[in-house]
């Protein structure tokens, strides 16, 4: 399962965003990412003809047996040149959302036409993994490092979309690692599903869902039979926090059996609507697992 790029799901989502946007603590961030949604879906068509199916070569099972993601700058679908299309029509795609989104827009379009921002370094920095890309986003001055963040990680999950269709159930089996099997990074929420609340971590980037172990943590790997905690907010019985003591990181939990029936659940949404229990871990001492 991943996130929906297009389609009749893309309705609903839509209808979500639109209830959410009546508290006034989220209206903005989520203005920004319904455009983001919109962007993505009509830049699909954009990149199609790159978005061929990834050959699953010998080098590349293997490279996932032994625990690295099926992402490779060898195989790399989208090249260089319609990445920074993408990037330009993105930035562009924006604007108007308000005054201080412009500003932090105009920085990021000056960056992009110096080559400060660009798609070549983007995509290798990616492919090296999420602590290199992301030292490589904070490394860039003088620009709001989340809009950024925002914005590539809906114009990689366009350019991933071969690698979540080469990713089969077969192929999955076995993969116990708290990086994403599709594109090697960390979870930014995580669902309890099904008979006993299996655990499912959702990445920050692509948005693909992975079993996971529920008593282990995700971020140092540490089993945590002793280790875990988690907290949830009075009268709140489908959010949690799960904490690990060891490397002091925390993850942001959705009960999926506590919905109300029929209730669709979109994680990058409920990732950014639950700012509350940031705030909450963070006073306990914790930091987020991905931390843009």
């Amino acid at each position: 399962m991943a996130d929906c790029l297009e389609g009749d799901c893309l309705k609903l989502k839509r209808n979500w965003i639109a209830k959410a946007k009546e508290n006034p603590a989220y209206r903005e961030i989520l203005e920004i990412f319904e455009r983001l949604i919109d962007l993505t879906e009509s830049s699909i068509d954009q990149v199609r003809p790159y978005l061929k199916p990834i050959p699953l070569s010998a080098y590349v099972e293997e490279k996932f047996q032994q625990g690295m993601p099926l992402v490779d700058r060898m195989n790399f679908p989208v090249p260089n040149e319609p990445f920074d299309s993408l990037l330009d029509g993105f930035l562009n795609g924006l604007e108007g959302i308000g005054d201080s989104v412009d500003r932090d827009l105009e920085r990021l379009k000056e960056k992009h036409r110096d080559g400060t921002i660009s798609g070549q370094r983007l995509i290798n920095q990616f492919v090296m993994g999420s602590e290199t890309f992301l030292s490589h986003l904070f490394q860039i001055p003088d620009i709001n490092h989340h809009l950024l963040f925002l914005t590539l990680r809906n114009i990689f999950k366009i350019c991933l979309i071969p690698f979540q269709e080469t990713l089969s159930d077969e192929l999955a089996t076995g993969w116990e690692r708290g990086e994403c099997p599709v594109c090697g990074f960390h979870p930014d929420m995580g669902v309890l599903r099904g008979e006993g609340g299996k655990l499912y971590l959702h990445c920050a980037i692509c948005g693909h869902e992975w079993r996971f172990k529920r008593m282990a943590c995700p971020f140092c790997g540490a089993e945590l039979q002793k280790g875990l905690n988690y907290l949830q907010v009075e009268g709140d019985d489908i959010h949690r926090i799960h904490l690990c003591h060891f490397c002091k990181r925390y993850l942001k939990v959705v009960d999926e059996r506590n919905l109300p029936e029929g209730t669709p659940l979109f994680l990058d949404l409920e990732e950014l609507t639950t700012l509350h229990l940031d705030i909450i871990a963070d006073q306990k001492g914790y930091a987020p697992g991905i931390n843009v």
